[in-house]
């Protein structure tokens, strides 16, 4: 079991979206790249506050050829011709709760806790393998959470963009 946000973490995850490809009736023509911009939000103990965690991904004919963490200095036009076709960016705690199989990310993005930029007619065409590439990421991999796992006491971003108290009693 890979620990989450390392290499090999990626790697079981891109062998997860491979391995979903085959079982889809169909999947989008063509490559896009996608990135996904994790921004510390002070209570995810996997990105430090007032910093982010920034990924690509290569999607050609439904595999994913990489998917990998940038550098904090890395510029992410170097890779293919700076081409991004769709940007995922939200709180590290909504992500590690969408990591965590905690929340739903299609819910978590309609709701405008991540936002995302990029053709939403194509993911909707392509919702088969959205679905597919979603399910990768919450739930085909066993992933290990050596900082401590969501949903993590204290305040933190509910999937609705305000603060909630988790696990933590309501009081005066």
């Amino acid at each position: 079991m890979p620990d989450i946000y390392t290499s090999e973490w990626y790697d079981a995850v891109r062998d997860a979206i491979n391995a979903g490809v085959g079982q889809l009736r169909s999947v989008p023509e063509g490559r896009f790249v996608v990135a996904v911009e994790v921004v510390g939000d002070g209570v995810s103990p996997y990105v430090d506050a007032a910093t982010e965690r920034r990924f690509l991904m290569e999607i050609d004919e439904g595999s994913c050829l990489w998917y990998r963490e940038l550098a904090p200095d890395e510029d992410e036009r170097a890779h293919l011709d700076g081409r991004v076709d769709y940007r995922f960016r939200g709180p590290a705690t909504v992500f590690d709760e969408i990591a965590a199989g905690l929340l739903d990310p299609v819910d978590v993005a309609l709701r405008g806790a991540i936002a995302v930029k990029g053709d939403m007619r194509l993911l909707l065409r392509n919702a088969e393998h959205v679905a597919s590439l979603l399910e990768a990421y919450t739930n085909a991999v066993s992933t290990t959470w050596p900082l401590g796992q969501p949903p993590y006491a204290g305040a933190g971003p509910d999937p609705h963009g305000s603060l909630h108290q988790q696990g933590a009693a309501t009081g005066a």
